[in-house]
């Protein structure tokens, strides 16, 4: 209890000021690093390769083998077309996806505060974010053709704005960056549709930002059909599916926890308000949209970072436990939040027993010695 009011004094004298997001955006930065920092020394350009065909190339299919990542990024367009557009070489896309990362702790410190009105409350979010995946991934990633950190900014953009038509072309933008990021827009839809909770059944699941989405999702389908039958475009399916499920269940408890970490004890203490509250409709969609991201991201041979863009449905949580609960209760089971995100270290699951570690600063210098 002296820790948490200490840390709690902390986090008050750390908000206060005009410029307290930006100053708490660095922090964040600066920690993600130094638990997290990138093995430069490991950077392969051959795992660039299929990115540059991609960006001089945009409709043609992968050359990867069956089963490669690189084999799966035919849909993905976002990225090679910044590299074509801005002539971006392997360090160009690291900077961008770095700055990218720095905007996206921005972001959620401002979502955060938007929501609850609390500093202390958002800073605390910022730095439960920073020790998970999702706080690492724009910096750690060194393998062309991972940009979730990307994918995860238009998203975290589209619950932040309140223009409907900028929220249908993030989503949009989000899909094409990563299919992942298609699967968890069904969040947005929820954060929407929670938004609309006091109305009447067809107004919240037909209103101006749900529309919106329905939108982004028919474009995205239609235009990928176009890509599909036009132009031969395909996506290489191994590695993922029931079968690639089945194979990695040892994987499945480390995988999903790995993902949001401590974070996902908000999403269930927001189920259970949901259902005190009787908002069963909204229950029913919100833990159907977290089932979906789960199930997907075990699906598939990279479980952390599939289970990261379950992310959205946090600020939904916040947003249900400000109307349903109180601050304290808030703040508490955020700094339980934040202990295990602090406690559990910067672990990579993927496959059927495959768990990497991302090395801390002082342990990479160690290494350069």
């Amino acid at each position: 209890m002296g820790l948490k009011i200490y840390l709690q004094h902390i986090f008050e004298k750390f908000s206060q000021g005009k410029n307290w997001q930006i100053k708490a955006m660095l922090l964040l930065t600066v920690l993600s690093l130094f638990f997290a920092f990138p093995s430069y020394s490991s950077l392969n350009v051959s795992d660039w390769q299929e990115l540059f065909a991609k960006a001089a190339s945009p409709f043609t299919n992968s050359m990867a083998g069956y089963g490669s990542h690189d084999a799966k990024i035919t849909f993905r367009l976002v990225m090679p077309l910044l590299v074509a557009v801005l002539h971006l070489n392997i360090v160009g896309v690291l900077l961008l996806t770095g700055l990218i990362g720095i905007l996206n702790f921005y972001l959620v410190l401002h979502l955060s505060y938007k929501i609850t009105n609390d500093r202390v409350i958002a800073v605390i979010a910022g730095l439960c974010c920073c020790f998970i995946y999702f706080g690492k991934c724009s910096f750690i990633e060194l393998r062309g053709g991972m940009f979730d950190g990307v994918a995860m900014c238009f998203l975290l953009l589209s619950l932040i704005t309140n223009n409907n038509t900028l929220r249908t072309l993030l989503v949009f933008l989000s899909a094409w960056t990563d299919e992942r990021g298609l699967i968890a827009s069904s969040l947005i839809w929820v954060y929407i549709v929670y938004q609309h909770r006091d109305e009447s059944f067809g107004k919240k699941i037909l209103n101006v930002g749900t529309i919106g989405l329905y939108i982004a999702w028919l474009a995205y389908a239609v235009i990928r059909y176009i890509l599909t039958h036009q132009y031969g475009l395909k996506t290489d399916t191994g590695g993922t599916g029931p079968s690639v499920l089945l194979n990695q269940i040892n994987n499945i408890p480390i995988g999903v926890w790995s993902g949001l970490e401590g974070l996902w004890l908000l999403p269930l203490y927001a189920f259970v308000l949901l259902y005190r509250s009787k908002k069963y409709f909204e229950l029913l969609m919100f833990t159907g949209s977290c089932v979906l991201i789960i199930i997907v991201g075990v699906s598939v041979l990279d479980i952390t970072r599939s289970e990261m863009y379950a992310l959205p449905s946090v600020f939904i949580s916040l947003m249900i436990m400000r109307d349903y609960s109180n601050r304290q209760t808030l703040e508490r089971i955020l700094f339980y939040a934040l202990a295990l995100c602090f406690a559990y270290p910067a672990y990579y699951t993927g496959g059927k027993s495959s768990i990497w570690w991302t090395y801390p600063l002082p342990l990479q210098l160690l290494r350069f010695i």
